[in-house]
């Protein structure tokens, strides 16, 4: 890969953490940082199809076939359906699996550079890959945990007698039951003042005291 940028703009390219790479209008990678050597630029696929290293499609297809995830694979598609990428600026999030088979999300951001060099004569596109694995853990950990909240909603037909819940089955259930499938809450049992001083009449002088 050759690099297409100046001296001082080679320092800034190469110390931005954030993994570069610039590609033209035929998706062939002209120039990377070092974080994309260090990470994505290193050997994610075959040997045999190292060629590929130089080709930002093929990459993208690979990491999606490698990660077999879907929405790279839409993504990898959709990039190869838009042809040029330098009408306007785009971002995406992609799976890659690297060589030890670990998941690591990155949101890409692509950003035209039409005409950056005049000494090339060719458009150019910067390429930004942001790691985001953490990010995306968190979500699924929040999306998991609301998934595992049940909230009561609507109206509920409750007995006038015995109190008892009718389900969406149009079973009866007692409060106790129909709460403890529908929510998380777990029954513990007490007895308030009242039904105190109605069952156990002798008991009510204590209550007394203690009001």
């Amino acid at each position: 890969m050759r690099h297409v940028t100046s001296d001082l703009e080679r320092l800034s390219f190469q110390s931005i953490r954030h993994q570069l790479i610039i590609v033209d209008h035929h998706w062939v990678i002209h120039s990377c940082n070092r974080a994309w050597q260090q990470g994505l630029g290193q050997s994610l696929l075959n040997p045999e199809a190292s060629s590929n290293h130089t080709h930002y499609l093929h990459l993208t297809e690979a990491w999606a076939i490698r990660s077999k995830n879907a929405h790279t694979a839409l993504v990898a598609q959709n990039l190869k359906e838009r042809g040029v990428p330098f009408h306007r600026n785009h971002t995406y999030d992609i799976c890659v699996h690297a060589a030890c088979n670990e998941e690591r999300w990155f949101r890409v951001e692509l950003t035209p550079l039409s005409h950056a060099n005049s000494i090339l004569d060719i458009d150019l596109a910067l390429i930004a890959h942001m790691d985001i694995t953490e990010q995306k853990k968190t979500e699924r950990q929040l999306k998991k945990a609301l998934s595992d909240v049940r909230t009561l909603r609507g109206l509920l037909p409750i007995c006038a007698v015995c109190k008892q819940i009718k389900d969406e089955k149009e079973h009866w259930n007692s409060v106790e039951s129909y709460l403890e499938k529908h929510t998380h809450a777990e029954f513990t049992h007490d007895i308030c003042p009242e039904c105190i001083r109605r069952l156990y009449p002798k008991y009510s002088n204590i209550l007394d005291k203690r009001s």
